[in-house]
């Protein structure tokens, strides 16, 4: 029975009590959503030779691949959370909907159409884009030699990545359409999969531009000689203060609390806000984004500053981008509206599951002693490093639909009277 408390302390409790009760279904679907990207990494790998901007595109379906399955995962985790089932559940009664794969079925894709912007970000910001790719790269290098390897960088971004961009656009304009008017299973699909295509793409454009952008600008004569002069400016007054080299020290202190930051706040809150589209794009509206909310004291206040000034902007906004946005800035609004205490106890046990288990994946290789690379360790890199992931991946999961029921709770518990949900025009 499923933990009925509103406390944030007790959230390892409930995560666990969580993996107990899922765990298998969701090794089974995390296996078989892996096996699938590995596969169809080594498909398009095997692509390039006939078109390599198809096959840089097809890395989209790759992540696409990734986010199904941690949408697939949460949903299964939907019977142990009380209040997001009960509240999945009455929106399907409101609106007389039918229950069974029909369902279950929209909901996922909904949820990956909803999350995908949000699982972009974090993918990008965290490098994690970038081992997708190297990752295709070595898969280049092991079929193809230093000539494949270097395929992909021959791409220009303002070329053919950008054409398939604007084709997957199209397509994924005309699929969603008919997709809320019929609820085709298999136009929502292909909504999800042109979804994912244009986006990558589009970062992929944007990121190669930007790179050759700071390529160009770092070897202009004025830039570096701003950077040299700032530079011995700054070393000068460390030499003054007996600090020599004050510049580097000063970018790496900026780095280390940019990463701290990063990986200890921003990172979890990525991914709970990952979470509350996931669940809430069925049970709430976006446009209550914009609206108002009493209490939560200085943070209500910026809350409320920021709903003002995106209500402006949406006004301006096109509604296909709101669609992506509004859902992100609204689930961030609530995870911010759950309290500093709450979140930062979340991001607490967060971190610390992500240091439990990197030490775990370092002890085993310990544990095993040392020997011979190739002939005794090599053979279980692959088992080790999969078999970790999995684990990592799903008490993670686990935590975060625990923080969100938790969340929820104390939304409830805060508000005057029954809380009333809207339906999400996207899902309609």
């Amino acid at each position: 029975m499923a933990l009925s408390t509103s406390s944030a302390a007790l959230l390892p409790v409930y995560a666990l009590d969580l993996v107990r009760r899922h765990w298998a279904p969701l090794l089974c679907v995390y296996t078989g959503g892996m096996l699938l990207h590995t596969l169809l990494m080594r498909g398009l790998v095997g692509f390039t030779d006939v078109n390599p901007t198809l096959s840089l595109a097809g890395l989209g379906l790759t992540l696409l691949v990734t986010l199904v399955t941690f949408v697939v995962m949460f949903q299964l985790l939907r019977p142990g959370l009380p209040m997001v089932d009960r509240e999945l559940h009455s929106e399907v009664v409101r609106r007389g909907k039918r229950t069974g794969f029909a369902e279950r079925e929209r909901r996922v894709v909904d949820g990956v159409a909803l999350a995908i912007m949000p699982f972009l970000v974090f993918y990008g910001a965290w490098g994690l884009i970038k081992e997708e790719y190297d990752a295709y790269s070595i898969g280049l290098l092991n079929t193809g030699g230093i000539e494949a390897f270097a395929t992909p960088t021959e791409l220009g971004w303002f070329g053919l990545p950008l054409v398939v961009a604007a084709v997957a656009w199209l397509l994924r304009r005309v699929c969603g359409h008919f997709y809320e008017s019929g609820r085709n299973p298999l136009l929502g699909v292909l909504t999800a999969l042109f979804e994912g295509i244009w986006m990558f793409l589009a970062l992929f454009s944007v990121g190669v531009f930007i790179s050759l952008s700071h390529e160009w600008i770092g070897n202009r004569a004025a830039w570096v000689g701003v950077e040299t002069t700032l530079k011995g400016a700054i070393d000068g007054f460390g030499l003054k203060l007996n600090v020599p080299q004050l510049s580097a020290g000063i970018v790496a202190a900026i780095t280390a609390v940019w990463t701290s930051l990063k990986e200890g706040f921003l990172g979890p809150m990525l991914w709970l806000t990952i979470t509350a589209v996931v669940y809430r794009a069925q049970v709430d509206d976006h446009d209550s984004l914009f609206e108002e909310r009493r209490g939560g004291g200085r943070v209500g206040a910026a809350v409320n500053l920021a709903a003002r000034l995106g209500k402006v902007f949406g006004r301006q906004a096109d509604s296909d981008f709101r669609d992506k946005f509004t859902p992100l800035l609204n689930a961030g609004r609530f995870v911010l509206g759950a309290g500093p205490v709450f979140y930062l106890t979340f991001c607490l046990y967060f971190v610390f599951l992500d240091m439990a288990f990197s030490q775990l994946n370092r002890g085993l290789f310990v544990l095993l002693g040392p020997g011979d690379f190739q002939g005794e360790l090599w053979p279980w890199l692959q088992p080790i490093d999969f078999t970790v992931d999995a684990l990592h991946m799903l008490f993670r999961l686990c935590l975060l639909a625990a923080a969100f029921e938790i969340a929820l709770r104390k939304a409830e518990e805060n508000r005057v009277g029954r809380h009333q949900w809207h339906t999400a025009r996207h899902a309609s």
